[in-house]
């Protein structure tokens, strides 16, 4: 049995099944993300924030590229979020560089990598310290179940309900992995087997995030996923209002007995400054969501989409 079919990644849609389908990240313009950091950076630290555009690259990547032209240790570079090299992203990195003088960061030598500007400030740059993420996003050789008229007519309804009341805060589907396969190693960890400490922490976050998915679709299933949060699954004080799933019972007792704690998520999220146009065989798409969110589960409540598969868990959904 494949991973997939063990631990399947087909989630409710809130929308019905799309009526459109089109082609993804076919051109490496299509897809173009910034990172909002929600602070600026304090002017003195022990850190340097640098604002970095690259194209084409993946962030470990340019990570490791800003350490050598710094010489320091790969660990000493920082960033807030993953984003996906099939695409355009400009995103904040820190270097830390106690007591030392910033190299020359703009003439460092690396194809698709281009540092926009740099200041310094007191903490290194961790995940999730961004306030989000702006996407422009086009969607290309739209093609229709049906009629084109009404099924474009479908399309604009659904953006403009999501653009209203938000959609499934679903993780994307990188996130577990090529083909599901950090569920696979997920399992394995659940039932007590050795895992490399570089690996357990995506793959705790594999399983908390599969399961939170499949919390949600059942909500999303019955019509009952707004305006609440759900829970990403640990210990805690109190009893969770969650429905364990008999199959996945390894999973609840093992992220106990690893001691993650449970925290909160929001079911539903609202895009900010949404806009969109439809025309010409495209959609294009422009919008703002937090972090920890993804673009493509707001792309799946609109169109079956194809394309490049995205880096393992990126912002980009």
């Amino acid at each position: 049995m494949s991973v997939a079919s063990h631990f399947p990644l087909c989630f409710a849609r809130a929308f019905g099944t799309p009526r459109l389908s089109g082609r993804f990240r076919g051109r490496v313009d299509d897809f173009e993300v910034d990172e909002l950091l929600g602070f600026e950076p304090a002017g003195a630290g022990e850190h340097v924030y640098l604002l970095v555009r690259k194209v084409g690259a993946n962030t470990d990547w340019a990570a490791q590229r800003i350490a050598g032209h710094a010489s320091v240790r790969t660990r000493d570079v920082g960033y807030a979020g993953r984003k996906d090299r099939h695409g355009i992203a400009t995103q904040w990195f820190s270097c830390w560089l106690p007591g030392r003088l910033a190299p020359d960061f703009s003439n460092m030598n690396a194809e698709g990598l281009v540092v926009l500007r740099s200041r310094r400030h007191e903490r290194k740059l961790r995940r999730g310290m961004h306030e989000g993420n702006r996407f422009r996003i086009r969607i290309r050789d739209l093609a229709a179940t049906s009629d084109r008229q009404s099924a474009e007519a479908d399309l604009r309804r659904r953006l403009e309900t999501i653009k209203r009341d938000g959609f499934p805060n679903y993780f994307g589907e990188q996130r577990f992995g090529n083909h599901g396969n950090n569920l696979h190693h997920a399992d394995d960890l659940m039932r007590g087997r050795q895992i490399s400490e570089r690996k357990r922490d995506l793959y705790l976050s594999a399983a908390r995030s599969y399961l939170f998915n499949r919390d949600l679709s059942r909500r999303v299933a019955a019509g009952d996923w707004a305006g609440e949060c759900g829970w990403l699954f640990g210990t805690s004080r109190t009893p969770l209002p969650v429905e364990r799933e008999v199959w996945l019972a390894d999973w609840y007792a093992g992220l106990e007995r690893l001691g993650v704690k449970a925290r909160q998520r929001l079911r539903a999220i609202v895009p900010g400054h949404l806009e969109y146009e439809v025309g010409d065989g495209e959609l294009k798409l422009a919008f703002e969501l937090p972090a920890g969110s993804y673009a493509t589960s707001l792309l799946r409540e609109l169109i079956d989409y194809r394309g490049e598969a995205a880096d393992e868990d990126t912002d980009v959904g």
